[in-house]
């Protein structure tokens, strides 16, 4: 999947399930991808009410919980500033 501009990383949001997994204790769906800034990972989460989340880890650090997103650009911005390491976790199931 290309990742040109923002709309395209909407198309992502409106289409997680494609790409998460589910987990059913959290009763949530979710999307790892590398954390390059800081050496780690992110998850990326989607609960039923559309709330995203994201939390960090590495081997140096361990976010202390995850942070909920106010709004979609919020969202948004947070992935267009993650892109290359977001199209990299879709792009085996594209």
């Amino acid at each position: 999947m290309q990742i040109k501009k923002k709309n395209d990383i909407g198309l992502i949001l409106d289409n997680f399930s494609s790409f998460a997994k589910w987990d059913a204790s959290g009763q949530k769906l979710y999307l790892v991808f590398a954390d390059n800034k800081r050496g780690g990972q992110w998850t990326l989460m989607n609960y039923s009410d559309d709330r995203f989340s994201v939390h960090g880890r590495g081997q140096d650090y361990l976010d202390e919980k995850e942070a909920f997103f106010d709004e979609r650009n919020s969202v948004v911005s947070f992935l267009w500033n993650n892109r290359a390491a977001l199209k990299a976790a879709v792009a085996p199931t594209t």
